[in-house]
This record gives C-alpha cells, sequence and structure tokens, in this order.
C-alpha cells in the first residue's frame, strides 16, 4: 500500500506534492519580483522621480545672490520663462551624476525667454567648488549661495530642483537626479492649454 486512502479512494496527497507546490509558487513570486525590478529600474534610468511638495502651485520662494561674474541673480528676474531651481554641492555624488543631464537641457534651451537653471548651493564653504566643477564640464547657467533658499523650499537633500513657470509658480518638484528629455515632457505637459 502506498498511503493512505482518501474518501475516494485515491492516496492522501504527501509531502513530495506540496514541496512541488510551494517551489513553483516560490518560482512564481520570484519571477513577479524580478519583473518589478526591471521595470522600476528602466523608468527611473528614463525619466526622473516627481514628488509631492508643499509648494507646488504657489509661487516659487525668492533666491538672491551673486553668480559667478558677480551679478545678482534673482528667481524673479525669470518671469516669463520656465526656470528650473537646482539645488547641489560638488561633493554630492548624485548630483554629480546630473551634470550630464542638466548640461544637456541647458544646450537644448539658448536663448532669449528660453527655460533656464539657477543651481544653489547647498554649503557656502562648497560654492568655489562646485562653481569649478560646473565650469569644467562647460556649464554656464549661475550658481549662487543663498543660505535661506534651503529652508525657504524645504529642501531635504541633494540633488533636489524645483520647475517654476513662466509666471513664477512652482509646478514640479524633482527629487534625485534630473533628466533632460523628462524636463522637457514636464514642460510639455504644463504648457499645454487646460493644464
Amino acid at each position: 500500500m502506498t498511503g493512505p486512502a482518501t474518501s475516494g479512494g485515491a492516496p492522501a496527497a504527501g509531502p513530495a506534492p506540496r514541496r512541488r507546490l510551494i517551489m513553483w509558487i516560490s518560482l512564481g513570486v520570484a519571477a513577479l519580483l524580478a519583473a518589478l525590478v526591471a521595470v522600476l529600474a528602466s523608468s527611473s534610468q528614463a525619466g526622473q522621480s516627481t514628488s509631492r511638495s508643499q509648494l507646488i502651485g504657489k509661487p516659487a520662494p525668492a533666491v538672491s545672490g551673486p553668480d559667478q561674474s558677480g551679478k545678482t541673480v534673482t528667481v524673479a528676474s525669470y518671469r516669463g520663462r520656465w526656470l528650473l531651481v537646482n539645488f547641489a554641492a560638488s561633493w554630492c555624488g548624485p548630483c554629480r551624476e546630473e551634470t550630464p543631464q542638466l548640461i544637456a537641457f541647458a544646450d537644448r534651451h539658448t536663448g532669449p525667454g528660453a527655460p533656464a537653471i539657477i543651481t544653489i548651493e547647498e554649503d557656502e564653504t562648497d560654492l568655489a567648488s562646485l562653481r569649478s566643477f560646473l565650469a569644467d564640464r562647460h556649464a554656464t547657467w549661475p550658481v549662487v549661495d543663498d543660505t535661506n533658499a534651503f529652508v525657504d523650499y524645504g529642501s531635504q537633500g541633494l540633488p533636489e530642483s524645483y520647475l517654476v513657470d513662466p509666471l513664477g509658480t512652482i509646478v514640479a518638484k524633482v527629487t534625485g537626479g534630473v533628466n533632460a528629455d523628462a524636463l522637457d515632457k514636464l514642460i510639455a505637459t504644463y504648457s499645454a492649454p487646460g493644464s
């Protein structure tokens, strides 16, 4: 006799069929998790992570500070054009990694009325290093030190950026590195009629 019979006369399921069932379920869960990780990895490479902020829909807080040439730069001076307010530091690895995307975005948008970038230095003792790092990569946008900006924007980490529309309203917050294509898509979305 191979095992106890059930009421229908067939042998009862023993440990081997249960182990196979558990193995198949485990393999299915592992495959599902692998697929999820692959999707998340590809989407983060292709885009950027926008996040919530109490500032979205409100006027961008003031930023004021001298740029590399000593000229005072303010958020208000960019009224009438899109502006990316970017918080960074030279010692921040992800800030360095996002720099080629910032440069690609800046290179696409030149001339009067084109979208612009301002980088706010997180640490005033690092200002010269950040300016030098960006200059070595031929970045031409202003880098300013405004100690109040981090508090006013509620910045919680680096890099972090805020997209400001031509009317001076914050429309998006990007946590982590930016992506030039994703920034253009955000601008197109918020520029569309009825948005």
